[in-house]
Formats: C-alpha cells, structure tokens, sequence
C-alpha cells in the first residue's frame, strides 16, 4: 500500500512540457545582427591582442639582448682598463633609459586624455570603445605647449565628436532611438534591394548595413 501510494504521489507531481515546449524565444534580426558584430568585433579585438603581445615579446626580447650586450661590453672595457670609455658607455645607457621612461609616462598622459574623452560616448561594448580607443590614438600628437590634439590641429574632444557623428563608425556605437516618420519604401513599394542570409555576409557588408541603420532588413 505504501509503494502504490508513493507512485500515485509521483504522478500527481509530474507536469507535462507540452506547454512550454511550444513556447519558443524568438531573436530579432537585429538583436541576431548585433550579436554577430560583437563576435566579429571580439575576434578581431582577441588577434589585436595576440598581435600587440607578440610584437611586446619581441621588443622586449630585443631590449634584453642589447642591454646584456652592453653590460659586457662596458665589463671587458673595465677589465682592459679603458675606465673613459667604459663611463661613456654608462652614462649613454642612463640617458637612454631616461628617455624611455619619459616616453612612457607621455603615453600615459595621452592615454590619460583620450580616455576622459571617451568617456561620454555610448558605445556597444568595451571591445568597440578599444577600437575607436586604438584607431584615435595613432592620430595624436603632441602640441608645443605639451597638450594633445588631433594631427589636424582640432583639440581632442572635438574630434572625438566628429568620429562618433562618422557614418562609418556608426557600427562602433548604440543606436539612437529614432520615433520620428521613417523614410523607408512607402507601403505597397516592393523593396528591390537584394538581402542576403546573414550567414552568407561578409563583415563589411554587415558593418554597411549597420552603419545604414538596416539592422533589421535581413532575409532570415
């Protein structure tokens, strides 16, 4: 009596998944298309990466080497009893570790800039802001007053607002919400734009179409 009980208490208990078989999530094409573009955007970042560390090993490899190389050469001049040789030797590697940190802490300050001018913008994700971050910096130089500005003469933060208003990296940042009147194809108008699956779509094509605002025109 006890098992029968005990298997009766059981079935009651179990719920049939009919119902929440049926219910299925359903992705937007352009929450699919944003996914993809952050995953694109993510392997790039991982090669940018991969790359910048290869060629930090290299250098640093590199800087090793040279220093190894001048600690014997100044010891053998020491040993040969060429001391005047030998002092210029050292003095020319203090001033040149001088100068890296001081090349250093410029970077940083550069760095330092950028990033407050950044701050404000409403990019996608961090690995879009590390790009714009990566592309900007290459384009900063150095005033005489020791300020950073773009290579064009504008101030940084305006140009940090001219990009973000660049068509082309749109892609970079979320987009604006838009509640006024469309000017898409009016009703009834067959589209002729040939939309292709999004398996089937460069990263290019997908950017333009991003950059377009067409994140929901895609023939799933």
């Amino acid at each position: 009596m006890e098992n029968e009980e005990t298997k009766e208490v059981v079935t009651e208990d179990v719920v049939t998944p009919e119902a929440d078989s049926k219910e299925e999530t359903v992705v937007s094409p352009a929450d699919e298309v944003e996914a993809l573009v952050a995953e694109r955007l993510a392997t790039m970042k991982e090669n940018m990466n991969r790359m910048s560390k290869e060629r930090d090993d290299a250098l640093k490899l590199k800087a090793d080497m040279e220093a190894k190389a001048k600690e014997d050469a100044i010891a053998r001049m020491k040993e040969e009893g060429k001391l005047q040789e030998a002092l210029e030797m050292e003095l020319a590697d203090a001033n040149a570790r001088l100068a890296s940190f001081q090349e250093q802490n410029v970077k940083l300050s550069r760095d330092n800039v950028l990033g407050q001018a950044l701050a404000g913008m409403d990019f996608r994700n961090e690995k879009s802001r590390d790009m714009a971050r990566r592309e900007i910096v290459e384009q900063l130089t150095q005033g005489d007053e020791g300020n950073w500005v773009h290579t064009s003469g504008m101030n940084i933060n305006d140009f940090v607002d001219a990009y973000a208003k660049t068509e082309d990296n749109s892609f970079l940042f979320r987009p604006k919400n838009n509640s006024g009147a469309g000017t898409g194809t009016p009703a009834g108008a067959p589209s002729t734009e040939q939309i292709k699956p999004i398996g089937q779509m460069s990263t290019q094509e997908i950017l333009a179409l991003a950059a377009k605002g067409k994140l929901g025109n895609f023939n799933l």
